[in-house]
Protein backbone atom coordinates (compact mmCIF):
# COMPACT_ATOMS: atom_id res chain seq x y z
CA UNK A 1 0.00 0.00 0.00
CA UNK A 2 1.71 3.30 -1.04
CA UNK A 3 0.52 6.40 0.89
CA UNK A 4 -2.44 7.15 -1.02
CA UNK A 5 -6.14 7.71 -0.46
CA UNK A 6 -8.70 6.70 -3.04
CA UNK A 7 -7.71 8.70 -5.91
CA UNK A 8 -5.28 11.26 -4.56
CA UNK A 9 -1.68 11.36 -3.12
CA UNK A 10 -1.90 10.99 0.90
CA UNK A 11 0.11 14.55 1.27
CA UNK A 12 -2.47 16.09 -1.12
CA UNK A 13 -5.68 14.45 0.39
CA UNK A 14 -4.39 15.32 4.24
CA UNK A 15 -3.79 18.89 3.09
CA UNK A 16 -7.54 19.05 2.05
CA UNK A 17 -8.54 17.22 5.15
CA UNK A 18 -6.96 19.88 7.61
CA UNK A 19 -8.10 22.63 5.86
CA UNK A 20 -12.03 21.37 5.85
CA UNK A 21 -11.35 20.14 9.65
CA UNK A 22 -9.64 23.49 11.18
CA UNK A 23 -12.05 25.85 9.00
CA UNK A 24 -15.58 24.30 9.74
CA UNK A 25 -17.16 25.78 12.92
CA UNK A 26 -19.86 26.32 15.10
CA UNK A 27 -22.68 29.04 13.70
CA UNK A 28 -22.14 32.23 15.13
CA UNK A 29 -24.52 32.86 17.85
CA UNK A 30 -27.65 34.90 16.86
CA UNK A 31 -28.89 35.54 12.83
CA UNK A 32 -25.67 38.03 12.29
CA UNK A 33 -26.34 39.51 8.60
CA UNK A 34 -24.92 37.96 5.76
CA UNK A 35 -21.33 39.98 4.64
CA UNK A 36 -20.87 40.63 0.88
CA UNK A 37 -17.08 42.11 1.22
CA UNK A 38 -14.49 39.29 0.80
CA UNK A 39 -12.49 40.57 4.24
CA UNK A 40 -15.36 40.47 6.18
CA UNK A 41 -16.05 36.66 4.82
CA UNK A 42 -12.63 35.70 5.52
CA UNK A 43 -12.71 37.37 9.00
CA UNK A 44 -15.75 35.94 9.95
CA UNK A 45 -14.83 32.21 8.72
CA UNK A 46 -11.13 32.82 11.29
CA UNK A 47 -13.47 33.72 13.82
CA UNK A 48 -15.58 30.46 13.97
CA UNK A 49 -12.42 28.14 12.80
CA UNK A 50 -10.82 29.28 16.07
CA UNK A 51 -13.59 28.45 18.45
CA UNK A 52 -13.78 24.74 17.27
CA UNK A 53 -11.61 22.24 19.69
CA UNK A 54 -12.82 18.94 17.72
CA UNK A 55 -15.33 17.69 15.26
CA UNK A 56 -16.99 14.78 14.02
CA UNK A 57 -18.82 14.11 10.54
CA UNK A 58 -19.78 11.44 8.16
CA UNK A 59 -17.57 12.46 4.80
CA UNK A 60 -17.79 12.14 0.77
CA UNK A 61 -14.91 12.45 -0.85
CA UNK A 62 -14.97 13.34 -5.08
CA UNK A 63 -11.71 12.60 -6.89
CA UNK A 64 -11.03 13.51 -10.28
CA UNK A 65 -7.89 12.68 -12.33
CA UNK A 66 -7.54 15.06 -15.26
CA UNK A 67 -4.34 12.80 -17.02
CA UNK A 68 -6.83 9.30 -16.66
CA UNK A 69 -10.00 11.05 -16.81
CA UNK A 70 -11.39 8.91 -13.73
CA UNK A 71 -13.77 10.08 -10.84
CA UNK A 72 -13.27 7.93 -7.77
CA UNK A 73 -15.58 8.45 -4.82
CA UNK A 74 -14.97 7.70 -1.24
CA UNK A 75 -17.25 7.91 1.69
CA UNK A 76 -16.95 7.18 5.52
CA UNK A 77 -16.47 9.13 9.11
CA UNK A 78 -13.69 12.10 9.84
CA UNK A 79 -12.78 12.90 13.21
CA UNK A 80 -10.07 16.06 14.48
CA UNK A 81 -9.32 17.03 17.51
CA UNK A 82 -6.76 20.15 18.51
CA UNK A 83 -4.08 20.51 18.32
CA UNK A 84 -3.18 17.93 15.70
CA UNK A 85 -5.35 14.98 16.52
CA UNK A 86 -7.22 13.25 13.33
CA UNK A 87 -8.29 10.56 12.05
CA UNK A 88 -10.59 9.36 8.67
CA UNK A 89 -11.77 5.81 8.11
CA UNK A 90 -12.53 5.03 4.65
CA UNK A 91 -15.42 2.62 4.71
CA UNK A 92 -16.71 3.06 1.02
CA UNK A 93 -15.56 1.59 -1.70
CA UNK A 94 -12.88 -0.66 0.67
CA UNK A 95 -12.02 0.13 4.06
CA UNK A 96 -8.53 1.82 5.11
CA UNK A 97 -7.46 3.98 8.21
CA UNK A 98 -5.74 6.90 8.23
CA UNK A 99 -4.79 8.42 12.27
CA UNK A 100 -2.44 10.82 13.70
CA UNK A 101 -1.82 12.00 17.15
CA UNK A 102 -0.20 14.73 15.86
CA UNK A 103 3.18 13.47 16.25
CA UNK A 104 3.02 9.43 14.61
CA UNK A 105 1.05 8.98 11.28
CA UNK A 106 -0.26 5.47 10.70
CA UNK A 107 -1.43 4.76 7.13
CA UNK A 108 -3.48 1.54 7.28
CA UNK A 109 -4.95 -1.16 4.67
CA UNK A 110 -6.78 -4.19 5.99
CA UNK A 111 -7.23 -5.80 2.74
CA UNK A 112 -3.14 -5.26 2.45
CA UNK A 113 -2.58 -6.34 5.82
CA UNK A 114 -0.29 -3.23 6.12
CA UNK A 115 -0.13 -0.53 8.17
CA UNK A 116 2.67 2.88 6.72
CA UNK A 117 4.04 4.65 9.83
CA UNK A 118 5.71 7.69 9.87
CA UNK A 119 6.67 11.05 11.50
CA UNK A 120 3.85 13.29 10.62
CA UNK A 121 6.32 16.05 9.76
CA UNK A 122 7.70 13.66 6.97
CA UNK A 123 4.75 13.07 5.79
CA UNK A 124 3.29 16.76 5.14
CA UNK A 125 5.31 18.04 2.24
CA UNK A 126 4.12 21.65 3.31
CA UNK A 127 3.41 22.72 7.17
CA UNK A 128 1.21 24.68 6.22
CA UNK A 129 -1.37 22.27 7.11
CA UNK A 130 -0.19 21.33 10.54
CA UNK A 131 -0.49 25.32 11.29
CA UNK A 132 -4.20 25.19 10.53
CA UNK A 133 -4.70 21.88 12.57
CA UNK A 134 -3.07 23.27 15.20
CA UNK A 135 -5.38 25.97 15.51
CA UNK A 136 -3.58 29.14 13.59
CA UNK A 137 -6.63 29.82 11.67
CA UNK A 138 -5.25 33.46 9.46
CA UNK A 139 -6.15 32.51 6.11
CA UNK A 140 -4.45 35.54 4.89
CA UNK A 141 -1.00 34.71 5.66
CA UNK A 142 -1.16 31.14 3.60
CA UNK A 143 -3.29 32.69 0.72
CA UNK A 144 -4.68 35.57 -1.86
CA UNK A 145 -8.47 35.35 -1.48
CA UNK A 146 -10.79 36.56 -4.15
CA UNK A 147 -14.32 36.44 -4.71
CA UNK A 148 -16.50 33.66 -7.21
CA UNK A 149 -19.13 34.49 -9.09
CA UNK A 150 -21.12 32.95 -11.19
CA UNK A 151 -24.83 32.33 -11.99
CA UNK A 152 -25.20 29.93 -9.23
CA UNK A 153 -23.95 32.12 -6.52
CA UNK A 154 -25.82 35.30 -7.52
CA UNK A 155 -29.00 33.55 -7.02
CA UNK A 156 -28.02 32.35 -3.28
CA UNK A 157 -28.19 34.81 -0.53
CA UNK A 158 -26.72 32.62 1.85
CA UNK A 159 -23.63 31.06 0.02
CA UNK A 160 -20.17 32.80 -1.10
CA UNK A 161 -17.16 30.92 -2.98
CA UNK A 162 -13.50 31.98 -2.31
CA UNK A 163 -10.80 31.13 -4.33
CA UNK A 164 -7.52 30.72 -2.62
CA UNK A 165 -3.95 30.24 -3.99
CA UNK A 166 -1.22 29.75 -2.12
CA UNK A 167 0.86 32.71 -0.99
CA UNK A 168 3.84 30.93 -1.32
CA UNK A 169 4.47 27.35 -2.85
CA UNK A 170 2.56 24.80 -1.47
CA UNK A 171 3.50 21.31 -2.21
CA UNK A 172 0.14 19.65 -3.46
CA UNK A 173 -1.95 22.81 -3.39
CA UNK A 174 -2.24 25.15 -6.40
CA UNK A 175 -5.71 26.10 -5.32
CA UNK A 176 -8.74 26.10 -2.85
CA UNK A 177 -12.73 26.71 -3.67
CA UNK A 178 -14.55 27.40 0.01
CA UNK A 179 -17.93 27.15 -0.05
CA UNK A 180 -19.35 29.18 2.95
CA UNK A 181 -22.48 29.32 4.36
CA UNK A 182 -22.61 33.24 5.53
CA UNK A 183 -25.87 32.48 7.77
CA UNK A 184 -23.49 30.18 10.10
CA UNK A 185 -19.77 31.34 8.94
CA UNK A 186 -19.09 27.68 8.50
CA UNK A 187 -17.48 26.35 4.92
CA UNK A 188 -19.71 23.13 3.45
CA UNK A 189 -17.79 22.02 0.06
CA UNK A 190 -13.93 22.46 -0.47
CA UNK A 191 -12.77 21.67 -3.48
CA UNK A 192 -9.03 21.76 -4.15
CA UNK A 193 -7.13 21.97 -7.11
CA UNK A 194 -3.35 20.46 -7.38
CA UNK A 195 -0.40 21.10 -10.20
CA UNK A 196 -1.86 18.40 -12.24
CA UNK A 197 -5.38 19.77 -12.28
CA UNK A 198 -7.02 16.86 -10.79
CA UNK A 199 -9.54 17.91 -7.79
CA UNK A 200 -10.73 16.96 -4.90
CA UNK A 201 -13.67 17.80 -3.46
CA UNK A 202 -15.25 17.15 0.22
CA UNK A 203 -18.38 17.63 1.79
CA UNK A 204 -19.43 16.89 5.16
CA UNK A 205 -22.65 15.98 6.80
CA UNK A 206 -24.41 15.14 10.52
CA UNK A 207 -21.28 17.38 11.94
CA UNK A 208 -20.80 17.64 15.86
CA UNK A 209 -18.43 20.22 16.85
CA UNK A 210 -16.66 20.33 20.56
CA UNK A 211 -18.04 17.02 22.00
CA UNK A 212 -14.94 16.38 23.84
CA UNK A 213 -13.69 13.52 21.84
CA UNK A 214 -11.01 10.94 23.76
CA UNK A 215 -7.27 11.36 22.53
CA UNK A 216 -7.54 7.68 22.80
CA UNK A 217 -9.58 7.88 19.59
CA UNK A 218 -6.17 8.92 18.06
CA UNK A 219 -3.96 6.11 18.46
CA UNK A 220 -3.09 2.94 16.75
CA UNK A 221 -1.69 -0.28 17.71
CA UNK A 222 -1.32 -2.67 14.61
CA UNK A 223 -3.00 -5.82 14.84
CA UNK A 224 -1.00 -8.73 15.12
CA UNK A 225 0.01 -10.27 11.58
CA UNK A 226 0.19 -7.00 10.00
CA UNK A 227 3.29 -5.60 7.76
CA UNK A 228 4.70 -2.58 9.17
CA UNK A 229 6.27 -0.46 6.91
CA UNK A 230 8.62 2.66 7.86
CA UNK A 231 9.60 4.87 4.58
CA UNK A 232 12.88 6.79 4.81
CA UNK A 233 12.84 10.00 6.07
CA UNK A 234 13.26 12.85 3.48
Amino acid sequence: MGLRSHGIHWRTAAAVWVLVGGLLGPPMAGAAPAATDVDEVVEQVQATCSRVQDLTARFHQTATSRAAGTVQEASGLFLMKRPGKMRWEYQKPEARLFVTDGKTLWAFSPADKQVVVQEVGEAFASRMPLTFLAGDCQLRREFTITAVKHAGTRASPTTRILDLKPARDAAGIARLLLEVNVQTYTVERTTLFDAAGNTTVIALTNLKLNSGLSDHQFQFTPPAGVTVVTPPSR
